[in-house]
């Protein structure tokens, strides 16, 4: 086994301070008044076997599954990946095989090929607005195929996978033994009162997800997967390796998170929902930019000129305008760049007026 480095992840964790970042993966941080914490919440144990017991209940409530569906754990679903990836692949040998989409979240690709197993891609393709093309994907699934991971809504782009698209990767992976893992964690920016988790788009499907992108709450590391109860017990299993337990105060900070999940979602969608109809005018009236735009989450990736490079506009907005963004190529994506539009209404117009005013510099 070997660990790659992040190409993404350490870049991420070595940017400049700058007044404007567009280049966070979650909106701007919740305010901790909103979790309306006890004193008894700042606890230093809990009574814990695999994941504590009201958290469990109260996702597997959200989400509609029982909760031996439901596998909680500090690491937010970063860790959940990694954690469903080991779970499904323990005991597959070499030989076995992993589909990952392309374009995709770096840590995606990465996990299955540290655990030593061969990676084959299917295109989401930017013509196409990054739809899931079931023929090119069942082109891919063989014998030797044991899961398939895609996001959704897709990191970077945005796009929402259909439900009946799922259920037909799924079917398809079902005739073979396979997985699929969809990492949700952007999908629950469009949740309102009604949670619909992809897991329920067929028996072998695993989702993960937290508490992190939507909401503000990263801090808290709160994550979860969700799948069929006797892979969430091995994920349990596999976890008493790792970190066997997770963090006291964290789980009781994320219950009460559950509790006040609707005042927490009314103010992430006061910020994502003018900011998305914002971000809409904005690339229809920058014609240098060719933007497909999401009906939701808090991220979209525009196409660049092709004279103009990611990179070199990145560093120019950081220079001369004190902006952030992410280069695309740390999406597989080299003519684009990634915004968030998760913060302050201010800030996004400010940011976005700055990436026009660093095209022109560099036109």
């Amino acid at each position: 086994m070997k660990f790659p480095d992040l190409e993404y992840i350490t870049w991420a964790k070595s940017l400049p301070p700058v007044a404007i970042n567009l280049a966070r993966s979650g909106i701007d941080h919740c305010p901790p008044s909103l979790l309306r914490l006890k004193a008894s919440d700042l606890v230093v144990t809990l009574p814990v076997k695999y994941g504590y017991a009201p958290l469990r209940e109260a996702i597997a409530a959200r989400y509609g599954v029982t909760s031996a569906r439901v596998f909680p754990m500090s690491g937010g679903t970063s860790f959940a990946n990694w954690l469903a990836c080991a779970a499904v692949l323990d005991g597959c040998g070499p030989g076995s095989e992993v589909i990952v989409e392309r374009p995709t979240y770096e840590p995606l690709l990465r996990i299955p090929q540290a655990l030593g197993h061969r990676v084959r891609r299917f295109e989401r393709r930017f013509e196409d607005d990054y739809a899931v093309d079931l023929d090119g994907f069942a082109s891919l699934v063989t014998a030797k195929t044991r899961l398939a991971i895609v996001t959704n809504l897709h990191n970077p782009s945005g796009a929402r996978v259909p439900m009946a698209t799922l259920r037909a990767m799924a079917s398809l992976l079902a005739r073979v033994n396979a997985y699929l893992l969809v990492d949700e964690v952007y999908l629950e920016c469009v949740f309102r009162n009604r949670a619909e988790s992809c897991v329920h788009a067929g028996a072998n499907v695993i989702t993960t997800n937290s508490l992190t992108k939507a909401y503000g709450l990263d801090g808290l590391r709160a994550g979860w997967m969700l799948g069929p109860s006797p892979l969430i017990a091995r994920a349990g299993r596999i976890n008493d390796l790792m970190t066997n337990n997770s963090v006291a105060a964290g789980e009781r900070m994320a219950l009460a998170a559950f509790r006040r999940l609707r005042d927490i979602d009314r103010r992430a969608h006061a910020l994502l929902d003018p900011n998305l109809a914002r971000l809409r005018a904005f690339l229809a009236r920058e014609p240098r930019l060719r933007g497909w735009v999401p009906d939701g989450g808090n991220v979209a990736c525009p196409r660049l000129p092709s004279a103009v490079d990611s990179d070199r506009l990145v560093r120019h907005l950081v220079k001369r305008y004190s902006t952030l963004v992410v280069p695309g190529r740390f999406f597989e994506m080299s003519r684009h760049i990634r915004v968030s539009f998760g913060c302050r209404p201010s800030l996004l117009a400010r940011g976005l007026a700055n990436i026009s005013r660093a095209l022109d510099d560099l036109s």
